[in-house]
């Protein structure tokens, strides 16, 4: 008999519920016809992929690391910027972590805007595999990652540890409340199977923050994603994926764009879904004590 244990609040069971339990294919060519078993805790709603899975095997082909700074990206990550520096991220010589930064999009987006000291880690990247040594941050950006590992409060803690007194953390991720475990097609993209292992709730997210011992500073709700700049919000980004399949490599190749003037829905989404929303991704940002 299979044992669920969450990792979030450690409640566990051996007979979960029928609306506990679901299965959902996964969004990348290379998986879509595989499906993924998750369990939704029934106390803190967090969904757990109870699949075992070799991180360097799903993460050596990873479609977003194959992403591009383009216009869209740029509208986006001027939204994630922006945050920063609303939470007083200083001037541009200040030194910023990007953990979990994939292939760099966002290092490139900061080296663009003026800010020079600035380092990326991602274990799965060759160029960004190995974590700076004894090194502390003016700001340590954990974006769209404590969802991809198997101990999120560990992760955030190691985040929480590479950050300078008076500095910043930045915490976002994606959300598991609004999931019906009955009907998990809608949430393909917010899911993204097999590499989201654990999604958790905005309340979860509070509560982890909350452990680090470090001072809220400002919560978000709403993805960085969702902007007011004409295709760059989450609800056009959903809709165009479901129109290709919830097939992540088609919705990154240049060419899938040409579906767009076909589709009425999607030129609507992409002029106004950020009035609609599709989903939300919580992100908090924490302010460590000074000394």
């Amino acid at each position: 008999m299979n044992s669920y244990v969450c990792a979030i609040c450690d409640h566990h069971t051996q007979n979960p519920g029928p609306n506990e339990l679901g299965s959902c294919r996964g969004n990348t060519i290379r998986f879509r016809d595989q499906m993924f078993h998750l369990w939704k805790c029934p106390k803190c709603h967090s969904i757990h992929n109870v699949d075992p899975v070799d991180f360097a095997d799903i993460y050596h082909d990873y479609p977003l690391n194959k992403r591009k700074l383009d216009i869209y990206a740029r509208g986006t990550l001027k939204n994630l910027l922006k945050r920063l520096k609303n939470a007083g991220l200083s001037g541009k010589s200040a030194s910023i972590l990007d953990y979990g930064c994939g292939n760099g999009v966002f290092l490139q987006f900061l080296k663009e805007n003026g800010y020079h000291n600035i380092v990326g880690y991602d274990p799965f990247v060759e160029e960004y595999k190995q974590l700076p040594n004894k090194l502390l941050f003016d700001c340590v950006v954990a974006n769209d990652v404590i969802e991809h590992v198997p101990d999120p409060r560990a992760t955030i803690k190691e985040c929480a540890s590479l950050v300078k007194p008076g500095g910043l953390l930045y915490l976002g991720t994606a959300d598991s409340e609004p999931v019906n475990m009955n009907d998990l097609e809608p949430h393909i993209m917010r899911l993204h199977q097999p590499f989201h292992r654990i999604i958790i709730t905005q309340e979860s997210l509070r509560q982890l923050a909350k452990e680090t011992g470090m001072e809220l500073i400002n919560a978000y709700r709403r993805s960085y994603m969702d902007t007011l700049m004409p295709f760059s919000n989450y609800r056009f980004l959903d809709e165009f994926n479901r129109e290709l399949g919830h097939t992540l490599d088609s919705a990154l190749d240049p060419k899938s764009a040409s579906i767009v003037p076909r589709k009425p829905m999607l030129l609507f989404y992409g002029l106004f879904g950020y009035f609609f929303p599709s989903a939300y991704e919580p992100a908090v940002i924490l302010r460590k004590p000074a000394i």
